[in-house]
């Protein structure tokens, strides 16, 4: 009996460990799984050796020769395309529209399966619709979202005034800027600064901590019970804490109609009384989960790295000095300023291109058997998008590791090859916020600029070396704000 019960153990666990091995027929090339951890040791070790996991991941592509590489991470198939067709496919194809249900994702957006960013399906189509029709009702991409940027860049212009020519790191006041602009959409108000600037440090060190895949905790869920610290479950805990308190209170506030004006809150909270299936509280929270979480660095960063790029090539600076100066003047810069300033657009899209803020985009499920560069993609895959990969191509840009604002500049004076970008995405999934970001980015960029000239503040360049987590962030500098009319004190 003892004999029976060993060979039929024996049996099974080899074929749990063959079948844990061997790939689908079909499917992309890629390392060697192993059982239980796939080739989850091989991605780690690869990010590691070059730096940021998107680099690891491409170096590998190149080893197996492939535009699309093949992988298991734990459990899970995961593939990462390369390449602009196959980055094309995937933005666009509804086969790659789905989110994958993963215990990382749920954890991200508060334990369940709600909001916008990582859902698909009805819910997802039926609430970002829902989404982007009223905050646009209550001004969202239009000229009070443009009036409410205006205002934000005159509040870091005074915070830079008030620091008297000494050195200043931005990440001090920009992404408490775009955070104030985006929230006063959402809840009709601004976050108090000292909770603001605490959720903004966890949201940064979550960036830091945790690849797009979902790292060793998505992988081993029992992990957050043995090791909470280390495996990062104590930081998204604590981090989801303190964002359902602020939206917690602040949708308390609007229930009692302690909030003057129209906003998404309200919007929605209208919502929930006509339709209460799948317009919950809940999806309401998890939505401003989303909104948040989107808007509070990666927009914040891009102005950041721009600041970074006009620092470190003075001469591209001065042009962009120059056009602003000769184009505007003294006025306020609006976002239809855009199209006459053309080198200062150029600078802009250079930055997004060279200091790519969302290397690896996605995560995508495919909804369905599928097929990339002929390689089979089974249904419930993962699919990661290496942005940070085409943007560097050789094939569309030339000497793509030199920061060169003129690529994007034709002989007759006009932008170009915007095409090739893709820092927003494409498709039904492209980001939701890009009005906000480019116009943003752009008018506190120039607003800047046309005040003050940037430089060295202790007569070393920082270095243009991101750091890379989630998104790509500049390692900490500063710089000294000089400003250009004398007359500023």
């Amino acid at each position: 009996m003892f004999t029976s019960v060993t060979v039929v153990l024996i049996i099974l666990v080899t074929g749990y460990v063959l079948k844990s091995i061997i790939k689908p027929k079909n499917y992309p090339p890629g390392p060697s799984w192993y059982p239980l951890f796939g080739s989850s040791y091989v991605v780690e070790n690869m990010s590691k050796k070059y730096g940021a996991q998107w680099k690891g991941l491409s170096k590998l592509a190149k080893q197996y020769s492939t535009k699309v590489l093949g992988l298991k991470l734990g459990r899970e198939l995961l593939v990462v395309v390369f390449g602009e067709k196959n980055v094309h496919q995937v933005f666009t194809q509804k086969e790659f529209e789905g989110r994958p249900d993963s215990f990382f994702l749920r954890l991200r957006c508060l334990g369940k399966r709600l909001g916008i960013t990582f859902t698909d399906g009805p819910l997802w189509k039926e609430h970002r619709q829902f989404t982007l029709k009223h905050l646009k009702n209550v001004g969202f991409g239009k000229t009070l979202m443009e009036k409410e940027i205006q205002s934000e860049m005159f509040t870091i212009l005074e915070y830079i005034d008030r620091k008297k020519r000494k050195s200043i790191n931005v990440k001090e006041v920009l992404p408490l800027a775009v955070m104030n602009v985006l929230w006063r959409f959402v809840a009709g108000e601004k976050i108090k600064e000292d909770r603001l600037r605490s959720l903004l440090e966890i949201l940064n060190l979550r960036s830091r901590a945790f690849s797009m895949a979902g790292g060793w905790l998505n992988q081993m869920p029992w992990s957050r019970f043995v090791i909470p610290q280390l495996s990062g479950y104590a930081l998204i805990a604590k981090m989801n804490q303190q964002i359902s308190d602020i939206i917690e209170e602040a949708i308390k506030k609007h229930k009692s109609n302690a909030v003057e004006g129209t906003d998404f809150i309200y919007s929605f909270l209208t919502e929930i009384d006509e339709n209460k299936e799948t317009y919950t509280e809940e999806q309401l929270k998890t939505i401003c989960l989303d909104l948040l979480i989107a808007g509070s660095q990666t927009t914040s960063n891009v102005v950041e790295f721009a600041i970074l790029a006009a620092l470190r090539n003075q001469a591209a600076q001065q042009k962009v000095y120059e056009e602003i100066t000769n184009t505007l003047g003294d006025d306020i810069p609006c976002w239809s300023d855009s199209y006459r300033l053309t080198y200062t657009s150029a600078f802009l899209l250079e930055v997004q291109r060279y200091f790519t803020i969302v290397p690896l985009a996605g995560p995508r499920r495919v909804l369905e058997d599928t097929q990339i560069d002929g390689y089979l993609i089974p249904k419930d895959t993962t699919v990661l998008i290496s942005v940070a990969d085409l943007h560097f191509d050789t094939e569309i840009w030339d000497n793509p590791h030199e920061f060169n604002p003129e690529r994007f500049i034709d002989e007759t004076g006009v932008l170009k090859n915007s095409e090739h970008m893709y820092h927003f995405g494409l498709g039904r999934r492209r980001c939701p916020g890009d009005s906000l970001a480019k116009s943003f980015i752009f008018i506190t960029f120039v607003g800047i600029l046309q005040k003050y000239r940037i430089d060295c503040s202790n007569g070393v360049l920082p270095s243009d070396e991101p750091s890379v987590g989630l998104i790509a962030a500049a390692k900490p500098f500063t710089v000294d704000f000089v400003p250009r009319n004398p007359m500023v004190s």
